[in-house]
């Protein structure tokens, strides 16, 4: 399994989530086995600018933050970065 950290755009909340996914590489196929919040920034609304940060550090706050991640949209920005 290899590790990349990639990022989560929650437009609806105004949000960023920075996360670390593992996954593994099959042929073309790319398949996430694990997906760990590490910070949140806020987003102004207006102007889509940084507001503040927080570190997520519970396993609960992980849990229900991984529980959101669209995983079709961090498998587009692994395949991405890998073609790079």
């Amino acid at each position: 399994m290899q590790i990349i950290e990639a990022n989560w755009e929650d437009e609806e909340n105004n949000r960023q989530v920075a996360v670390s996914v593992g996954y593994t590489r099959s042929g073309e196929s790319i398949e996430i086995h694990a997906v760990t919040p590490k910070q949140v920034t806020f987003l102004c609304p207006q102007t889509k600018s940084p507001l503040r940060s927080i570190g997520v550090w519970t396993d609960k706050g992980r849990e229900l933050l991984a529980d959101k991640v669209c995983n079709i949209q961090l498998t587009e920005q692994i395949e991405s970065s890998l073609a790079v």
